[in-house]
């Protein structure tokens, strides 16, 4: 839950907002920058009056019997906010679920070798060589995460798309990574709203960053991802 307040045109944040496998942040203090309002109010105000802003578009009808003045679009805010951190939470599974499918996706598609990084292999995995490793990626494999692409990529993660286990699926097809080790190192970065949309950045804590790296996303309304970026 969070708190919203305005300040001299622009829009400060107090409180948490958890993101599950993409972390959860917090800003103790309102000065505190790890959630944060990309929109001043001025901005706020020209993007309700434009057409175009597809952005800005799906706060409209908040927005629409709101005073135009900084605490009352503050209050907004902080509301909607909130509101979106319960529909986040309803909807984890899937959306931790479509970080796990863009990891193993990355794995499948360039063979990438995370057996170097001694913190991803499960302890009975530990005895096994480079070329017993190497051998997990298949034809098969590729033909998994194509099927994960149709479900997944712009896909909303609303809960009105049924979509597969991907936690499940990926323990499945490499069992030898510690993806619960993994989740628990996550480190948080940013959390921003720009107008209607979910921006969040985040790393893994095991040293090498050698699995998400500043990973960013920029979800829409309907939580359907729109701008994904790793390393």
């Amino acid at each position: 839950m969070v708190q919203v307040i305005c300040r001299d045109g622009k829009f400060f944040v107090k409180g948490t907002f958890d993101m599950g496998l993409a972390g959860f942040y917090e800003n103790k203090d309102f000065e505190d920058e790890a959630i944060q309002i990309e929109n001043d109010l001025d901005d706020m105000i020209e993007g309700l009056d434009e057409k175009d802003y597809m952005w800005m578009n799906p706060l409209k009808p908040i927005f629409e019997k709101v005073p135009r003045d900084g605490d009352s679009f503050a209050k907004a805010l902080e509301d909607y906010i909130n509101e979106k951190e319960v529909m986040v939470q309803k909807n984890r599974k899937q959306l931790n679920d479509y970080f796990l499918y863009q990891l193993i996706s990355n794995f499948v598609d360039c063979a990438y070798p995370f057996w170097e990084n001694e913190n991803a292999i499960l302890p009975e995995y530990k005895h096994k060589t480079e070329e017993d490793f190497e051998e997990i990626y298949t034809d098969e494999k590729l033909d998994v995460i194509d099927d994960l692409c149709k479900e997944f990529d712009d896909a909303p993660n609303d809960g009105s798309v049924k979509k597969t286990d991907v936690e499940a699926l990926a323990k499945k097809l490499f069992p030898m990574f510690d993806f619960d080790g993994l989740i628990q190192s996550i480190e948080p970065g940013v959390l921003g709203f720009d107008g209607a949309w979910l921006v969040v950045e985040f790393s893994d804590g095991w040293g090498g960053l050698d699995f998400y790296c500043s990973a960013y996303e920029k979800f829409d309304e309907n939580l359907a991802p729109r701008d994904w970026h790793n390393f």
